[in-house]
């Protein structure tokens, strides 16, 4: 008599949760019954319990779920796409970083010497007063490109 009673109340108690839910989705999953408030994987059979009154009672339907399996597809592209374009966007910044910082020591080596070695081949030669100048305004070029917020 005391387990009837604990079990009716269990019940009751779960009926209750469910009613005030909203719409909860079940299917069966390895010879196992699930209840959840988030849709299934498509290609999932299901059935929705839909909310009429909130409290007062539901029902169990073989209805269209408040979002179709196209629209959880799209969603889940969607999030796909924009975590693409997050780390697209994180590596560019990283390499937006390193060619800073490759011109910063490039404009070091330029302006601390007067006279600067390059290596042109196989061959090590000194650059011109000239040619200094000009990859000074190209290294401040790259500068102004990668250090920029």
């Amino acid at each position: 008599m005391i387990m009837k009673t604990l079990l009716a109340t269990f019940l009751a108690l779960a009926v209750c949760m469910v009613a005030n839910a909203g719409t909860v989705y079940k299917w069966d999953e390895d010879g196992r019954t699930i209840y959840s408030q988030t849709p299934p994987s498509p290609g999932v059979k299901f059935e929705v319990i839909v909310e009429e009154n909130i409290g007062k009672s539901t029902s169990v339907a073989n209805a269209e779920p408040r979002y179709s399996n196209s629209s959880f597809e799209q969603r889940r592209d969607e999030r796909l796409q924009k975590k693409q374009e997050k780390e697209v966007l994180e590596e560019s910044n990283r390499i937006k970083q390193e060619n800073c910082a490759i011109a910063q020591n490039n404009m070091q080596s330029l302006t601390s010497r007067g006279q600067v070695t390059i290596k042109d081949g196989d061959i090590y030669r000194k650059l011109s007063e000239e040619e200094r100048q000009t990859q000074i305004q190209q290294t401040q070029g790259q500068i102004e490109e990668f250090c920029q917020g």
